[in-house]
């Protein structure tokens, strides 16, 4: 088969021709044996390069963070036991259960056995692998450490992965009881309260005040149920697009890290993986300020998102980063002053990374804490609306045997 190619000679000269082979990969190796470096390889009478083609992409198609975690580990693992990284992409892809994914990995593949570096194939993905992994491969490229820096990125994500785990099996519980109580107490009100309604009408009782506000907030949401359902729907609407828009947005980011309740739990949740990521990006040898932009593009949380652009411009001017550490109102002092000791001795990447684990512990260990207090709240709180609701039914019952005697 014939292919198009452009490239570029060891003296600078660009160059243009055809080349028969029998696949992509065998062009491109055909061209490095002539000491020529790919730019462009696509077969002959097709109008879009093979190396620029985004069709068959998988953008629309769902890669999780289990997914590229698994990814990751194989090639740190296959890289670490001395297999080149073709071969490991290559070994990755036959491997890989999620089809959008085994794409992606082919393409690289072959990007990389054009010519490309791994870090340029991955940088076509970036909305697969994001742009802290793609920064971490292309430092460790130049430094020569891919596969520490592959064991690393999988440690990452696989710590991502296990806090989510966390929090899942932490809140499900709670959400759980609060999401039954609330059916048990809609149906009494809703559905078995009317029922006593029309046999207390029958016996001509006086009711008690608790009993005719539960009987009328029950008669009026039955008998115009499209309003109120309508109005409810409109309120719970509202509230997730006033949160996703600007205003509503820092609203919430404010009150997830200034809330009473729950800032102990989000704030070393939040600078454990701030410090993680930024530790990783260092220590597979990204510079600085790019590392705080990558940690900066990671995180939603618009304080946070501000806390590393007033670093960023600290950096740009000279200053170190625990000065804006001790200005924030949400970062621990102690971490401001690990931050310092750790810029005054150089060793900037392994504190942080440290400080990562111990504050997301500190933040899981917290979590563990509140899911414990409020398991017996809401069952408290559950057992009170449902004890006001018996009572409704069973105060004119009383009154009722009271007089019969």
């Amino acid at each position: 088969m014939q292919y198009e190619y452009t490239a570029k000679s060891i003296a600078g000269e660009t160059l243009t021709g055809l080349l028969a082979a029998d696949s992509t990969a065998d062009a491109g190796h055909r061209l490095r044996e002539r000491d020529l470096f790919v730019m462009s390889l696509k077969p002959a009478g097709r109008g879009r390069s093979l190396l620029q083609s985004s069709g068959g992409r998988p953008g629309r198609k769902k890669i999780t963070k289990r997914d590229l975690m698994t990814l990751t580990s194989q090639l740190a693992i296959m890289t670490r036991a001395g297999v080149d990284l073709a071969t490991a992409l290559n070994n990755a892809s036959e491997q890989c259960p999620n089809l959008a994914l085994k794409r992606a990995i082919q393409q690289i593949h072959e990007d990389v056995l054009a010519g490309k570096s791994v870090s340029a194939a991955m940088g076509d993905y970036r909305h697969v692998f994001g742009q802290s992994y793609v920064a971490g491969v292309a430092a460790a490229e130049a430094a020569g450490r891919l596969p520490e820096v592959l064991d690393r990125l999988a440690g990452l994500l696989r710590a991502d992965l296990r806090m989510r785990g966390t929090l899942r099996t932490l809140l499900a519980y709670p959400i759980l009881l609060a999401s039954v109580s609330g059916l048990v107490v809609f149906a009494l009100v809703f559905f078995v309260l009317p029922q006593f309604a029309g046999v207390f009408a029958q016996l001509d009782l006086t009711l008690p005040l608790i009993t005719r506000v539960l009987i009328g907030v029950a008669m009026e949401v039955r008998g115009r149920f499209w309003l109120w359902g309508t109005l409810l729907f409109g309120a719970i609407a509202g509230l997730v697009a006033c949160i996703v828009s600007g205003a509503g947005r820092e609203y919430y980011d404010r009150a997830l890290l200034n809330l009473v309740l729950v800032r102990n739990v989000t704030r070393p949740l939040f600078m454990g993986r701030a410090f993680r990521l930024l530790g990783t990006m260092i220590e597979s040898g990204v510079p600085l300020l790019e590392g705080l932009r990558l940690t900066r593009s990671a995180t939603r949380n618009c304080l946070m998102r501000s806390l590393f652009d007033t670093l960023e411009v600290a950096v740009t001017n000279g200053r170190g980063l625990s000065e804006t550490f001790l200005a924030s109102s949400f970062v621990p002092p102690a971490a401001a002053q690990m931050i310092a000791t750790a810029e005054d001795t150089g060793t900037l990447s392994s504190v942080t990374q440290l400080m990562g684990e111990f504050y997301e512990e500190e933040g899981e260990t917290r979590l563990r804490e509140l899911a414990a207090i409020l398991e017996p709240l809401i069952i408290i709180g559950m057992g009170i609306i449902v004890a006001v609701v018996v009572m409704s039914v069973m105060l004119p019952v009383f009154d009722f045997a009271t007089a019969a005697k």
